[in-house]
Order: structure tokens, then C-alpha cells, then sequence
């Protein structure tokens, strides 16, 4: 085994990575805020660009994307 590979072979894996910018936005909200965002993120008639512009308006940097990505990532069977 080559140096490299050996160096590879014992470097621990990371996982988890970065939080999500919702959790990240979740953690700033009070209950109730938290809740209705929440409630809006698991309500898939309510469109994810819906939400955002409201989070903009409050003043979080959020895109659609993201929305949609955490719908998918918690709501995956």
C-alpha cells in the first residue's frame, strides 16, 4: 500500500457536513414562529417560493432550493 492510499484508508470519515439554513433559521425563531414554519414546509400546497419571500421579508437569506431540498431530505420513504 502506497502512502497516499494508507493516508486515505485512516482518515476518519466526516459526516453530517454543515447544518441546514432552515435548521439554522428554525433555531432563531421563537415556538411559535418555529412551529408555522414548520407547518408551512410539511404543507405542500403552500409553494416553497411562498415561503422564502416571507423568510426574506424577516430578513433570512433563503432560496426556494433549499425549501425543496429539505422537503425532500425529511419526507424521503
Amino acid at each position: 500500500m502506497g502512502k497516499l492510499l494508507k493516508e486515505i484508508s485512516e482518515t476518519p470519515v466526516v459526516r453530517g457536513g454543515s447544518p441546514k439554513k432552515i435548521d439554522l433559521i428554525l433555531e432563531q425563531l421563537d415556538e411559535q414562529d418555529r412551529q408555522d414554519l414548520l407547518d408551512a414546509i410539511n404543507d405542500h400546497t403552500i409553494q416553497a417560493t411562498t415561503i422564502t419571500r416571507v423568510l426574506k421579508k424577516r430578513g433570512f437569506d433563503i432560496g426556494r432550493k433549499c425549501i425543496n431540498r429539505y422537503r425532500g431530505f425529511y419526507n424521503e420513504s
